[in-house]
Formats: C-alpha cells, sequence, structure tokens
C-alpha cells in the first residue's frame, strides 16, 4: 500500500507528483492568507481599492459591494473553472492521462476558478457592513456576523480545494478512474453547484438589505452622498437588470447541473443512456421552477438563454483549446412549458403563494419533463452524437417524468425559501422528503442493468492508402440482443486527435457495418459498445499497451470469453489487445475497457472510500437543505419579501435620496 501511495508515474496511473502538490498547496495557502489579511484591513477602514472595486460593482447590481462584488469574482472564477472543466474532459478523451495538477495545461482555469470563488466567499464574509445584518447571518469571527450565502459559497469551494488532494488519495489507492462519474469527481461538481447556490443566497440577502437601508434612509458606510443618485435613477433599471441578473445565475447553475451529464455531450458515456432524459429532466425542473417561481415572469425563458450562453461559451472554448467540441441540449422547450403552467395555474403577481408553491412545482416539473423528453428526442436526432431512439421510450419517459416532478417541487421550495414563503412546516417537510425520495428512487432504477451475453465476430476491412484505418463489420450471437438498441457504435477514443463515433448500421444479412472507418493504430483504443434497454457492455477491438500498468509487456489472446478478459485484464491491465482481420470476442462490462486503470482492491476497501465520500455527499445535501429552511423561516418571520428581492419602491427611494442629500 505505502509503494503504491508514493509511486510517480509519468504519466501517472496513480497519484500525482508530490512536489506539485506541495506547489499547489503553497499558492493555496499563501493565497489564502492574503485574502484573509485583505478582509481584516477591510475592516480597520484600510484596503481603498476593495472598497472602491465594491462601490462600483454595487451600483452596477443595485446591491451592496458586500454582495455585488463577491458575486462578481464568483461569476468570473466559476466561468473559469467551467472553461477549464470541458477542456480537462475532452483532453482525457483526446489525450488519455495526464502528469498531475500542474502538467494539464486545462487544470489551470479550473484551479484558478476554484480559488477565485472560495476567494469571494471569505470577502463576502470579511467585508459586510454589520448594519446590514439579516435574520440568517451567521458568525464570520471576531463577534461579527456575516451573510449565509458567503458561508455557503467559502464552505462550498473550501471543500472543493480539499477534495483535490482526496482525488489525489483516492487515486493512489485505488487507481485512477478515467469517467468523469467517480466519488471525488462527484465531489467537485456537487461543490461548484452548491456555490452558485450560495450566490443566489447572496444576493437575495444583497436585495434585503438595500431595500432595508432605503425605507430607513440609510446609506451603506462606503456608499457616503454617491448612494443619492444610484438610489434615485435605481428605479428605472434596477428591478429590470436585477432580474436579469438573477436569471443569469440560475442559467449558469443550470450550466452547472448539464456539466454531470459530460460524458453524454462527448459521446462517451459509461453509463446507460436513460441517465440523460432522467438528468435533464431533473435539472430543468429544478432550476427553471426555481426562476418562475423566485424571479417572476419570464425568468424560465431567460434561465435557459443564460444556460446557452454560459455552457456553449465552455464548449466553444474547450474547441478552441483543440480537443473535440462537445454538443449541449437545449432546456428552451421546459422553459416555455414552466412559463405556460405559471401562467395558468398562479394568480397575476408575479410569484406564487406559498400554499400554491409545491402544486406549482409538480405540475410545472411534469410538464416540463414531457416536453423536454419530445424536444429532446428530436435535438438528439440532429446534434447529439447518440441519439435518442424508440428504445428509450418506456423507461427513459417515465424516468423523465418522476424526476421533473422532483425537481419542480425542489425548485419551488428553493424558490420559496429563497423569498422566505416557505409553505407551512409540515408540508414543507413532506414535500422535500417525498421530492428526495423519488429523485433517488428513480436514479436507482436507472443504476439497475446486466452485461450483454453475447459475442461478436468482429471483422476489420482496412481502408486503402490510410494509417491503420478500417470498416468494423460485426455478427452478433444471439442476435437478438442488438434489435432494438439505445446504441450500437464503435468508440475511438484517446488516439491525440478527436475521438471517432462511428454507429453501425444493420445489413441486409443481419450483420452490423461501422458507418464510418474506424483508427485502429499508435495509441487509439477502439471497442463496440452497445446499451439496450438495461443491457450495457461492450467488446474490445483494440487497446495499445500502457507502461503505467502492470504487464504492459504482455499481450491479450485475439479471441477470448468474457471470463478469460477478465482474468487477463486483472492480473495485467496494461497488456496489449492486438488486432486481426477476424476474431471473436465476448461481450463484457465497459468498465474492464474503459477503466483499466483502476486496482484491484479489497472489497472492503472500495466500500469504505465510496462510504467515505458519498456520506460527505450526503451530509453536505442535508445541511444545504436544513440551511435554505432556515432562511426561509427566519425571512418568513420578518414578513419575507413577497417579489423575491425586488428593489425599493419609489417612495423608499425618494425618501433615501432626501436622507442622503
Amino acid at each position: 500500500m505505502a509503494e503504491a501511495f508514493f509511486a510517480q508515474a509519468a504519466p501517472s496511473a496513480g497519484g500525482a507528483p508530490l512536489d506539485q502538490l506541495a506547489v499547489l498547496a503553497a499558492v493555496y495557502w499563501g493565497g489564502s492568507a492574503a485574502v484573509i489579511a485583505t478582509c481584516v484591513r477591510y475592516r480597520r477602514g484600510k484596503a481603498r481599492p476593495l472598497r472602491v472595486a465594491g462601490r462600483v460593482v454595487g451600483r452596477l447590481f443595485g446591491l451592496p459591494g458586500w454582495s455585488a462584488l463577491p458575486v462578481a469574482i464568483a461569476t468570473v472564477g466559476l466561468l473559469a473553472a467551467m472553461w477549464g472543466g470541458m477542456w480537462d474532459i475532452g483532453y482525457h478523451i483526446d489525450q488519455g492521462r495526464d502528469t498531475g495538477p500542474l502538467g494539464n495545461p486545462a487544470h489551470y482555469p479550473m484551479l484558478f476558478g476554484i480559488f477565485a470563488a472560495f476567494a469571494a466567499g471569505v470577502l463576502a464574509l470579511g467585508t459586510a457592513d454589520q448594519r446590514d445584518r439579516g435574520p440568517a447571518w451567521v458568525l464570520a469571527g471576531g463577534g461579527r456576523r456575516g451573510p449565509l450565502g458567503g458561508a455557503l459559497l467559502a464552505a462550498a469551494m473550501l471543500f472543493a480545494l480539499a477534495a483535490l488532494s482526496l482525488d489525489d488519495v483516492w487515486h493512489r489507492i485505488y487507481g485512477q478512474d478515467v469517467t468523469l462519474w467517480s466519488p471525488t469527481h462527484f465531489v467537485f461538481l456537487f461543490f461548484g453547484v452548491l456555490s452558485v447556490v450560495g450566490m443566489l443566497v447572496l444576493v437575495q440577502e444583497g436585495a434585503e438589505a438595500r431595500a432595508k437601508r432605503a425605507s430607513a434612509g440609510v446609506a451603506g458606510r462606503d456608499e457616503s452622498r454617491a448612494v443619492a443618485p444610484t438610489l434615485a435613477g435605481a428605479r428605472r433599471w434596477a428591478r429590470w437588470f436585477g432580474a436579469a441578473q438573477r436569471a443569469t445565475l440560475l442559467g449558469g447553475l443550470l450550466s452547472g447541473l448539464e456539466l454531470f451529464l459530460a460524458e453524454y455531450d462527448y459521446g462517451v458515456p459509461l453509463y446507460r443512456q436513460v441517465w440523460q432524459p432522467l438528468v435533464l429532466a431533473l435539472a430543468a425542473a429544478f432550476v427553471l421552477v426555481a426562476a418562475r417561481a423566485w424571479v417572476g415572469r419570464g425568468a424560465a425563458l431567460g434561465a435557459a438563454t443564460a444556460y446557452v450562453a454560459v455552457r456553449g461559451s465552455a464548449s466553444l472554448f474547450a474547441g478552441a483549446m483543440g480537443v473535440h467540441t462537445p454538443t449541449l441540449p437545449l432546456f428552451f422547450a421546459e422553459a416555455l412549458a414552466v412559463e405556460v403552467v405559471g401562467s395558468l395555474l398562479l394568480s397575476r403577481r408575479a410569484v406564487p403563494a406559498p400554499t400554491r408553491t409545491v402544486g406549482f412545482g409538480a405540475v410545472a416539473g411534469v410538464v416540463s419533463a414531457a416536453a423536454g423528453f419530445a424536444a429532446g428526442y428530436g435535438w438528439s436526432r440532429v446534434a447529439m452524437p447518440l441519439p435518442w431512439t424508440t428504445a428509450l421510450l418506456p423507461e427513459g419517459l417515465l424516468l423523465a417524468l418522476l424526476g421533473g416532478c422532483a425537481g419542480g417541487v425542489l425548485g419551488a421550495l428553493f424558490a420559496a425559501s429563497l423569498r422566505g414563503a416557505l409553505p407551512r412546516p409540515a408540508l414543507a417537510r413532506a414535500a422535500f422528503a417525498g421530492a428526495a425520495a423519488l429523485a433517488v428512487g428513480a436514479c436507482v432504477a436507472a443504476s439497475l442493468r446486466t452485461v450483454p451475453d453475447a459475442v461478436a465476430r468482429v471483422e476489420l476491412r482496412p481502408v486503402a492508402g490510410s494509417s491503420g484505418e478500417a470498416y468494423v463489420v460485426a455478427r452478433l450471437s444471439p442476435a437478438a440482443i442488438a434489435a432494438q438498441p439505445n446504441w450500437l457504435y464503435v468508440l475511438a477514443w484517446q488516439g491525440r486527435r478527436d475521438r471517432v463515433v462511428a454507429p453501425m448500421a444493420r445489413a441486409a444479412d443481419g450483420s452490423y457495418r461501422s458507418t464510418s472507418p474506424v483508427p485502429l493504430a499508435g495509441t487509439w483504443k477502439a471497442a463496440l459498445r452497445l446499451n439496450a434497454g438495461r443491457v450495457r457492455g461492450a467488446v474490445s477491438l483494440r487497446l495499445p499497451a500502457d507502461a503505467g500498468l502492470d504487464g504492459s509487456r504482455r499481450s491479450l489472446p485475439v479471441s477470448f470469453t468474457r471470463s478469460q478478459l477478465e482474468r487477463a485484464m486483472r492480473d495485467a491491465a496494461g497488456a496489449a489487445l492486438p488486432t486481426a482481420p477476424v476474431f471473436t470476442r465476448a461481450f463484457v462490462g465497459d468498465e474492464w475497457i474503459f477503466l483499466r486503470e483502476a486496482r484491484d482492491v479489497p472489497p472492503w476497501l472500495w466500500q469504505a472510500g465510496l462510504a467515505t465520500v458519498l456520506g460527505t455527499w450526503a451530509a453536505m445535501a442535508l445541511a444545504l437543505a436544513l440551511g435554505l429552511g432556515r432562511l426561509g423561516r427566519r425571512f418568513e418571520a420578518r414578513g419575507g419579501m413577497s417579489s423575491g428581492a425586488r428593489p425599493a419602491g419609489r417612495g423608499q427611494l425618494r425618501h433615501a435620496a432626501a436622507q442622503a442629500t
């Protein structure tokens, strides 16, 4: 175990080089100390550049500087992290493993973005004006309190930074997991999403503080007389601009949730296709229902538009960096469905009353899931690398509807907590528990799968004049295994250029032929992949020797059964799997081919690691739910903000301007 922990291969199949980790730790610790020192100077009346920046950004967004500036910094940081994340996923698909956190250029935007968002949360806590203290503020040291949103943002990014070390420890013990859906990668994604939730809460708290200032005629400590013209002119644009800001942040939240499906966007999913409509429906319903219920009319469409800008820019950035440009799903159908349901079920007010929250969320979630499934089916046929087929309809549609219902209820409760208008406690708790159980149940159903009990007789037909490319012709036995597949295609990856997705077309004689040639030389890996309902597996076509793994000087047999391949891969994961003009191979679980870096550790060690990571994830999810519940109840006790975050009215602005002058 000790040898595995301190091993440093290049490119490593285990942990990163320790010198890179030391450099990263020094930069982060030093940066954290600098941010804390800046906050201390700010509290002593110094740090003038920070004060000026807070005033400027605060005027722009119509919020106090302690809210507006951290949100702006975190927005830039999380955009950089998302761009780097999409680049990193494409890098690993096209290039393979890297040599550590500092050996992959895609990591630099991610590392910067995570720390920038963490620093933003600390700044929100350290620069908050104590006269703006809200009912849900938390202890921030030195007898001071800070906004709950800042605490959520800082805590989320602190855990994300800690997950960097946890991810390396995981790799050293269990081997690298070349998939987005691994426990430690889930930690990154979850806390990235949680950071956006913290930003939304911070915006809400800033809006309430601004309204309280206006009603009391009090300027912020650092705004002086300049607040008067700002407040006097805010009425013309602040409400629209504030709504646009909130819709944009919600679009960013939707982008973060959709990032869980990045493997599907690249055409290399390691899980069943049914996950795609389920997660899309769950994420869309949660965010779009929250947008409509919190911000008001048109916010769902605004969030869907902002999502395209954020997520689309990340795809274009990845392509510009030389990796495959991933596609992206659209959410306009879901947004339109939510807006229609909102116009029918809600009163003429912009947001629902507490008693209507759960009902609106459930109905809007189901309708948006149905509309999204229909639109997604058509969009996938045009733009997605793995189009949806009729094989997805029974189970995929049902799970999408369940996910939409759960997401809609959770989104409505989230919006209600931000507005301080939660339903009565018994109803809110029952709705949350029911929606969470529904979402978990749908995910459990999507996780069910079996490995195909089938073999493939493969014939490779070389392309004349090419360098190792060939058409793949496969005859499956039994033939019925692919009678109605979700997907049947050849994937070639890690060839130092764009991955290749070649669908298999059925011929008149019952065989299948790839619709495009597949590279089978150099560093290319290739596999024939099948998903038919709950059946999912692959036939390995070619695996080059991997010097970073055991047995790299050995070769696997050309033809084999499932048990033979599993035994050989367990003993020599780095062995080469050669091609031949004709061979017969059995289907195996995808993980034997795509996760060959995984180490054969005792089952109890896997279980302990999974329990630790998932326990942390579940605890933070529960803490988030409790925190939002507390936020909603505390606002409600003071009457809440019926419109979520509306700027002060005409009389309040006039009074505040007069007082300030």
